[in-house]
């Protein structure tokens, strides 16, 4: 599933570079006189085939380059995240006509500027708009909303995320529930924390399984009788949600989890 590089959005994109080429010929014509304009038709119908092609590259590079991003914003260091915001800045002119600007508002959301993410939301191309985009712009809206802090933006956040359906690109649902979970711990819901967690651990998904550990480790939902009983956490899945945890500086989280391993890794150790 692709949220760039989608026919709907190549064909626009390619015209509107044919439309530029065809009214710059125009334009020279009328300065410089000489042959009419159907005179270049072979070289007009060969720059469309040319830019069409390239316009297909650059928007399959833009779509790698926003699922990197997406990846970053969840599981990047601050050095990580840093350096895509560098790369975002130095990106030429004709880069920014076809690029998404909602992976790198993702990753400056990680890193706690959020009025960042809000001007570069705010410069966006108008050609990558529409589609799938929009749905991953609810997401990146309610991760702003998270990122007030208040417990209105809070529970806007967690009610919009729940709302929202798969959009089937793999790292955006990531980033979803990702954005979700840590609402979740901020809001301190352990009722919605569990019914979450749950969902999470019936998917059978190693990244998704470590968001189900964030969960169940903060609101020691282990400890709890429920039904079906908790499978136990393995040290390997624990390792994995402290090394997420600690990129993004949750250290109270990070402490949980840390002694939840020594707990799982002595009585093997035994």
């Amino acid at each position: 599933m692709r949220l760039v590089a989608t026919w709907s959005r190549w064909a626009p994109c390619a015209g509107v570079l044919g439309f530029a080429f065809v009214a710059a010929v125009e334009a020279y014509h009328a300065v410089r006189g000489g042959p009419g304009l159907g005179s270049y038709a072979g070289l007009v119908a060969a720059f469309v085939v040319v830019e069409s092609v390239v316009v297909q590259l650059v928007l399959r590079s833009e779509e790698a380059r926003l699922a990197r991003e997406l990846r970053t914003a969840r599981t990047g260091t601050a050095v990580a995240r840093g350096l895509v915001v560098q790369r975002r800045a130095r990106a030429p002119f004709f880069a920014r006509i076809f690029s998404t600007r909602l992976g790198t508002a993702a990753v400056l959301v990680a890193q706690a500027d959020r009025e960042g993410a809000l001007e570069i939301l705010a410069a966006s191309s108008p050609l990558m708009r529409g589609g799938r985009l929009d749905a991953l712009e609810a997401i990146v809206d309610a991760d702003l909303e998270r990122a007030t802090g208040t417990s209105v933006g809070l529970e806007r956040s967690v009610e919009r995320l729940r709302e929202m359906p798969p959009l089937g690109h793999r790292e955006a649902d990531l980033y979803r529930i990702h954005v979700l979970v840590k609402a979740i711990l901020e809001q301190g819901d352990a009722e919605g924390a569990e019914e979450l967690a749950r969902k999470l651990e019936e998917s059978g998904d190693e990244d998704r399984g470590v968001y189900a550990a964030w969960l169940r480790v903060w609101f020691e939902l282990d400890e709890e009788e429920g039904e079906p009983p908790w499978a136990p956490l393995g040290e390997g899945r624990l390792r994995l949600a402290t090394l997420l945890a600690r990129a993004h500086g949750a250290e109270k989280l990070v402490e949980m989890l840390d002694a939840r391993v020594a707990s799982v890794a002595r009585p093997e150790r035994q």
